[in-house]
């Protein structure tokens, strides 16, 4: 498995190659303009009084998972989930979305087992799939691969982009349904290193560890979009790639999470089977936060009642002036994002 320090160096390469290839894309339509700056979560395109959002995603190597287990039914939720939690924390709702299917060789089964799961990942989120492409190149892939990319629309005056959080706000937490689509190369890795059959009951649990890790990325996007109507959200982070450092695309602030949701065992399981730290853990997986939203302190009884009973949420922190993010409880500090 790959050492810390390796897996720090991966990131920053990373980092590196996304800056490199953006810093080449200097060509701009002059009729039509976008609104903020890469980085963010969604990208915003300005159609005057509207702004329409457009992300993409995949679900990455979870879909290694699934080939194992030839179980392939809820790969289209993870999808779309990856990319309506995305549009969302701009406030945008998800109107439509075109999916992207790269596989070595065409199988009607696990046709009709994406395709059932994105039907239902649609139904939850409230949007149509208006197209897409399927390519077959078995000289390019050995594993199906499955991204996508959604649309959605905004009023421009209601668009969340961070910009008014400040000294004293609150951060609440929705909870995670379990992995979601991130981490799953340290999951594959942890797995092999301790032998652990996916078929078998995953340590801790009484689940087989096939349905631990092909649970379904929780979808946000009703409860965001009815929250919004009532509370003036600031701030929203979908805790995706990166772990908890997804905070700091907000807005460069200090947020403190003092009392953070408590992590499943899968993620307590994996950190003792991989031998890891807390900040390797919030780093790499959501660790039972899937989505933040930060809201103002006049706005706290609004956004509690709004919510309650429609997802399992805590107030897990709050906003200081400063940088980066603190996790006391578990000793953990980043400097931020980047």
């Amino acid at each position: 498995m790959p050492s810390a320090n390796q897996r720090s160096v991966d990131r920053k390469a990373q980092g590196e190659f996304i800056s490199t290839f953006i810093r080449q894309l200097k060509f701009k339509r002059e009729d039509f303009r976008t609104i903020g700056s890469f980085g963010g979560f969604t990208s915003l395109v300005d159609l005057g009084n509207f702004a329409v959002s457009i992300n993409t995603d995949g679900v990455g190597t979870k879909t290694m998972i699934a080939e194992e287990a030839n179980r392939w039914d809820t790969v289209g939720i993870d999808c779309i989930a990856m990319n309506v939690n995305d549009a969302i924390t701009a406030g945008s709702e998800p109107i439509a979305m075109v999916d992207y299917l790269s596989t070595k060789e065409p199988n009607q089964e696990v046709a009709r087992q994406l395709g059932t799961g994105f039907n239902v990942g649609a139904q939850m989120s409230n949007l149509t799939i208006v197209g897409g492409e399927t390519a077959i190149v078995p000289d390019l892939v050995k594993y199906l691969d499955v991204s996508g990319t959604v649309f959605g629309i905004v009023q421009k005056s209601q668009i969340v982009n961070g910009e008014g959080i400040s000294d004293g706000d609150l951060i609440f937490g929705l909870q995670s349904s379990g992995l979601h689509s991130n981490g799953f190369t340290t999951v594959r890795d942890i797995l092999k290193k301790n032998e652990i059959d996916i078929f078998d009951t995953f340590p801790g649990d009484n689940k087989k560890g096939v349905d631990v890790l092909l649970e379904p990325t929780r979808i946000y996007v009703r409860e965001i979009l009815d929250v919004m109507n009532i509370v003036r959200i600031k701030g929203m982070a979908n805790i995706t790639g990166g772990g908890i450092r997804n905070l700091s695309r907000m807005k460069d602030m200090l947020y403190v999470l003092d009392d953070p949701i408590e992590p499943q065992n899968v993620f307590s399981k994996l950190m003792e089977m991989g031998d890891l730290t807390y900040g390797q853990m919030f780093e790499i997986f959501n660790m039972g936060t899937g989505f933040t939203v930060v809201v103002d302190q006049d706005s706290r009884l609004d956004f509690i009642n709004t919510l309650r009973n429609r997802v399992p949420f805590k107030e897990i922190g709050h906003v200081e002036n400063g940088t980066g993010i603190q996790i006391p409880k578990y000793s953990v500090e980043f400097s931020g994002y980047y």
